[in-house]
């Protein structure tokens, strides 16, 4: 076996290797400085939103469909740099709303089961109880479902205006009561001004 020397600087790096580990923390850091700096060029990770403020979704990726709309109460925040134009998504508390607006809508029941299939597959629940819905302050009407989990429960209720143009509105929260008033969508649609086809 032969011997190697091996000689360190005062940092106890090997003389000759100073450079490649100072490149080495740069290549590590510069994503985290670049990923901070532009979380704060975009502005706040959370939104909060106005109790009344109007809120406003467009169809995409044909943009035929419009939704104006209000959250009820107030308390309600929103992923702010995630806000897209199709669909946003709010918390209160333990509550979870999404609401999402599409265009070209021939079937609205086969729409609710698309929405409904990915929160089923992804979170473990199930989506039962299919009926026909109407809101009474709005005139729009389409389907609603419960959805059920372990220790959830929810609703996905969609919504059109005879035109193709349809809102889905999507409540979740802890619990396993599909008749809670938290998870009822009429406080919601109320709210709903949806235009296009």
């Amino acid at each position: 076996m032969g011997e190697a020397t091996v000689r360190v600087n005062r940092l106890g790096l090997e003389q000759g290797r100073m450079w490649p580990a100072v490149l080495a923390a740069a290549a590590i850091a510069f994503p985290l400085v670049v990923w901070l700096g532009l979380e704060r060029a975009l502005g706040e990770s959370v939104r909060t939103i106005g109790e009344g403020e109007t809120l406003y979704l467009q169809s995409y990726p044909v943009a035929g469909a419009s939704l104006e709309y209000e959250l009820p109460g107030k308390g309600w925040t929103s992923p702010g740099i995630h806000f897209a134009d199709q669909r946003q998504n709010f918390t209160r508390d333990h509550l979870s709303a999404s609401v999402e607006v599409d265009s070209g809508v021939d079937s609205l029941e086969r729409l609710l089961e698309r929405r409904a299939e990915p929160i089923v597959a992804q979170n473990g629940y199930t989506y039962t109880d299919v009926r026909a819905y109407t809101s009474k302050d709005t005139g729009l009407s389409g389907y609603r479902a419960d959805i059920l989990g372990i220790d959830t429960a929810g609703s996905i209720t969609v919504l059109g205006n005879d035109d193709g143009a349809a809102a889905i509105l999507v409540l979740l929260a802890p619990g396993a009561d599909t008749g809670a008033a938290e998870i009822d969508p009429a406080p919601y649609v109320a709210a709903f001004r949806l235009e296009g086809k």
